[in-house]
């Protein structure tokens, strides 16, 4: 694959070349995750059409059509989306969930991934719901060590988690709750999801950066998409009360207009689709710069897990590795191509 986008790539190069003549090709040759300023002795000259902004040379469209194409890895991931579904180890393939097999055969996914009954290492930790493995996607640690291992709404913990990580070092981020504005008062069906509430680190800053899904096409349409957003559909959404025909239907609504989006096609997106239990557990992994129908190779040590989740989310926003996560694999390569 990779070598087929290189031929493609060196084959527009050459038509651009011959049709838009040395000065205007000069003016527009696209950097990585953009385009080259044009000097000003050039800038009426004609420039080849933008088709990418990830990597332009493929000539291929990034769009939700192709959301993903084996592009060029951007020089720093700037945001990392990731998608919280429920309950179900049976997704990819399912005649039930078309959009979500098609998705995954257009972009990538994992076969073996490990909830948060397991331990970083494989070894059984437990049998735990979903509370359980949100915790563990974003502070690294078994549930046995982080202690919230139930579905009670009230139950926090004390531990270092990945919004702590993002506040200190000053990048934005937000959880976006399917419910109306309140922040973290506001109780939804399915509140208990809701990772950053579960933390008592984040109290004072809770309503900040939890806030409505509605607000956050808005976000990414004006430019404002934070650095690591995490969205918590509903129970009435997410395939845990609804079927799995509607949820696939709420997924396809969702995801079409980021994958369609002017800030996705820079190249600079990462998006985890997942679901928070159930070994295997389902995902779909989502970038311009993934080879469409690629499967994440199976370790030969630690399994892939939701460790190897937040390992890749903090290695792409440049921040420490939580608890365990710096003994499971990354994605971060898968994310480059293989």
């Amino acid at each position: 694959m990779r070598q087929m986008l290189m031929i493609v790539k060196v084959i527009t190069l050459f038509f651009a070349f011959l049709i838009f003549g040395c000065n205007s090709f000069n003016a527009s040759i696209p950097a990585a995750t953009g385009t080259r300023s044009i000097p000003e002795d050039q800038t009426k000259a004609p420039v080849a059409a933008t088709i990418l902004a990830a990597d332009i040379a493929t000539a291929i469209v990034i769009n939700s059509a192709t959301p993903c194409v084996g592009a060029s890895t951007p020089p720093q991931w700037n945001h990392v989306v990731v998608l919280m579904f429920e309950n179900h180890d049976s997704v990819i393939g399912s005649p039930s969930m078309p959009y979500i097999t098609s998705l995954a055969r257009k972009c990538g996914s994992s076969d073996n991934w490990n909830d948060a009954d397991f331990r970083v290492n494989g070894a059984s930790d437990g049998k735990y719901h979903s509370k359980s493995s949100y915790a563990t996607l974003t502070n690294g640690l078994s549930p046995t060590v982080h202690g919230l291992i139930d579905n009670e709404y009230q139950t926090k913990t004390g531990v270092e988690n990945i919004f702590d990580q993002l506040n200190v070092a000053g990048k934005a981020f937000k959880v976006y709750y399917d419910s109306e504005a309140g922040g973290c008062s506001v109780e939804f069906n399915g509140a208990y999801h809701d990772p950053i509430r579960y933390y008592t680190s984040m109290a004072s800053i809770c309503d900040e950066h939890d806030v409505p899904l509605s607000t956050f096409m808005g976000d990414l349409n004006s430019g404002n998409l934070p650095a690591f957003s995490m969205i918590i559909p509903s129970n009435d959404h997410n395939q845990h009360n609804n079927s799995l025909e509607s949820g696939d239907t709420w997924a396809k609504n969702f995801l079409e207009p980021i994958l369609d989006s002017t800030t996705y096609q820079k190249g600079d997106v990462a998006i985890f689709f997942l679901w928070d239990e159930d070994s295997p557990v389902p995902n779909v992994l989502i970038s311009p710069s993934i080879v469409p129908g690629s499967k994440v190779p199976i370790p030969s040590g630690n399994p892939i897990s939701h460790f190897s989740a937040l390992r890749t989310w903090e290695e792409m926003l440049d921040l420490p590795l939580l608890g365990d996560a710096n003994l499971a694999p990354s994605l971060l390569a898968f994310f480059g191509g293989y």
